[in-house]
């Protein structure tokens, strides 16, 4: 039996080592692939179960308009109205908000004492349907109705959503 030449042996040697890393990387290789496809989903998937998002993962906000003020996407994000934070900072923490969804049970029994209703309208652009969320400040949490038109209790501080310079109140 002839003996391969060196030549062909470190051209098997070669090819050897290429596969060997390629075998070592694979799972790897697949596992990342298959997590950006899970990323692309559905917010949910990506928060603890039992918290939804207020928004979509993927909303392209231009504007925040609420009753009171307006936050307008630039860079950075202004506003109309003086705030205790910045205006991105604000634009942010609604942007990311999520909460726990209230059945229709409890937002039934919660219905009575819900008043001063107010709305935040999401411009998206043109030829995009606004977000129109709804949302009430009741005294133990917020009740916020999302994009999907569920509604979710969201614990967070008065300030944390509407942080007002004191003085400009």
């Amino acid at each position: 039996m002839a003996r391969p030449s060196r030549r062909t042996f470190n051209n098997f040697l070669i090819i050897g080592i290429l596969l060997f890393f390629v075998m070592m990387h694979l799972p790897e290789y697949i596992r990342a692939k298959l997590a950006e496809g899970e990323q692309s989903q559905h917010v949910e998937q990506v928060l603890p179960e039992g918290v939804i998002a207020l928004m979509p993962d993927d909303v392209s906000a231009l504007a925040l308009k609420f009753p009171t003020f307006t936050l307008t996407n630039g860079t950075p994000w202004q506003t109309d109205k003086r705030l205790d934070v910045s205006a991105t900072e604000l634009a942010n923490r609604w942007l990311n908000l999520s909460g726990t969804e209230i059945d229709t049970e409890t937002y039934n029994k919660l219905k009575p004492s819900l008043r001063s209703l107010a709305t935040l309208v999401v411009e998206r652009g043109q030829g995009v349907e606004p977000l129109r969320l709804t949302y009430y400040q009741l005294p133990q949490f917020w009740l916020i109705q999302n994009w999907e038109n569920r509604w979710l209790a969201v614990s967070v501080d008065q300030h944390y959503l509407f942080p007002f310079d004191s003085q400009n109140q």
